[in-house]
């Protein structure tokens, strides 16, 4: 497995912007050789929109779904999504998605511990369960950022 980790200048409140370039910078990895991305977080709009956030947020994840999964199924690559903001439920999540090389989305995790210095748990409501999958055979979990000191 040949991971590529992506950093990238995101377009604050952007998402249009954010998701086109995300595209962009997975086929640059790809074509460096990478058979495994790894997106960074909340990279469709940015650290974080407090205005109209529930507004700029993806919806039930389906706009993410849709372009990794093409991607990892049309590149044969898997995807570790990063996280992205996401409404769902009538709140908003710092959600990550990974997807295997068929586009499978095969994991869902919602950020468990919210960055309360940053004010990060006034606008994203908590996950409630750890998240483990699959990638090559490989037993993998996921946590986003703040989630590691715990």
């Amino acid at each position: 497995m040949r991971v590529a980790c992506i950093q990238m200048d995101m377009k604050f409140s952007n998402a249009e912007e954010n998701y086109k370039r995300v595209v962009i910078l997975i086929n640059q990895a790809i074509e460096g050789g990478a058979d495994t991305v790894v997106l960074p977080e909340t990279w469709n709009l940015g650290f974080f929109p407090r205005e109209k956030l529930k507004e700029l947020a993806d919806k039930e994840g389906k706009l993410t779904k849709a372009v990794l999964g093409d991607i990892a199924r049309e590149k044969g690559v898997n995807i570790v999504g990063g996280s992205v903001a996401n409404c769902k439920n009538d709140g908003v999540y710092n959600t990550a998605y990974v997807f295997d090389r068929k586009g499978n989305c095969v994991a869902e995790y919602d950020k468990t511990h919210l960055f309360s210095p940053m004010q990060e748990d006034m606008f994203f409501r908590k996950g409630d369960h750890l998240s483990t999958f699959e990638l090559d055979g490989i037993h993998c979990g996921i946590i986003i950022c703040y989630d590691i000191r715990f």
